[in-house]
């Protein structure tokens, strides 16, 4: 087989021959290009795009935190409602378009709620909410990325503070 193509090869012309060498180097350079270094110089940039995504996640919710954290030291609510804690905090979250996805009050009068998918700077903005004009503090929070658009979904304690 390999020498009926080397036969083929010596009757072309060499006009021909230099064809198909550079046919043969252009299909090689294009299987290079496209199939390593396009993939490797767009899986960087794609990397460098969800970093600083990430980052800026962070940094948004590092600051909604402290806020939220200087709101329940300063002791900004002094007046508490009599209203029960699950029926603010799920005014609120109505009024503040955060949907509850589960609610569990606990003996100590606290409420365990989940939330699915909030967006991050909405979230924070309702326990603040919370906190100041209700005296609904948390007690903990466990809060992680639910999507790429920037969407939390989170568990929460939350009680009356004082209590």
């Amino acid at each position: 087989m390999i020498e009926a193509l080397k036969s083929r090869w010596q009757r072309l012309s060499v006009r021909e021959q230099g064809l198909l060498i550079m046919a043969g180097a252009l299909a090689m350079a294009c299987l290079a290009w496209f199939g390593a270094f396009q993939p490797a110089l767009s899986w960087r940039e794609s990397a460098r795009t969800a970093y600083v995504a990430a980052a800026d996640d962070y940094r948004q919710i590092g600051a909604g935190t402290a806020r939220l954290t200087a709101l329940t030291a300063s002791g900004a609510d002094t007046v508490l409602e009599r209203e029960p804690v699950r029926s603010v905090v799920a005014g609120s979250a109505s009024r503040a378009g955060i949907v509850l996805s589960r609610v569990l009050p606990d003996d100590a009068g606290r409420l365990n709620i989940w939330i699915d998918s909030a967006d991050g700077p909405r979230l924070i903005g309702w326990l603040e909410t919370l906190s100041r004009d209700h005296g609904v503090i948390v007690v903990r929070a466990g809060i992680e990325q639910a999507g790429r658009g920037g969407e939390l979904r989170a568990q929460l304690l939350l009680a009356r503070s004082g209590a």
